[in-house]
């Protein structure tokens, strides 16, 4: 089995809610800026994405490594924390 495809098995089979840490949204700092990939995977495959460069290039669909094509720097805008959306005030 490739590497990719071990990869892909794994993220797949996931962890359970408890096995991730606790994150305090109010503590998490996004960048001003970022650059933003247009990945392509194989013909036969035919998935395209949007990826943060420099993040895995796995295709979601196959498992195989895509190619990065088209690069662009991106300003980020402050998210809405997950509190704020379920709990509107």
């Amino acid at each position: 089995m490739t590497v990719e495809r071990e990869y892909w098995k794994k993220a797949q089979e996931g962890f359970s809610v408890e096995n991730y840490p606790d994150v305090n949204d109010d503590e998490v700092e996004f960048p001003e800026k970022g650059y933003i990939t247009y990945a392509v995977c194989s013909r036969e495959c035919g998935n395209a994405e949007f990826i943060v460069d420099g993040s895995t290039q796995i295709c979601d669909r196959c498992g195989r490594t895509m190619f990065r094509t088209a690069v662009a720097e991106y300003r980020f805008v402050r998210h809405i924390p997950a509190e704020e959306l379920l709990n509107p005030s």
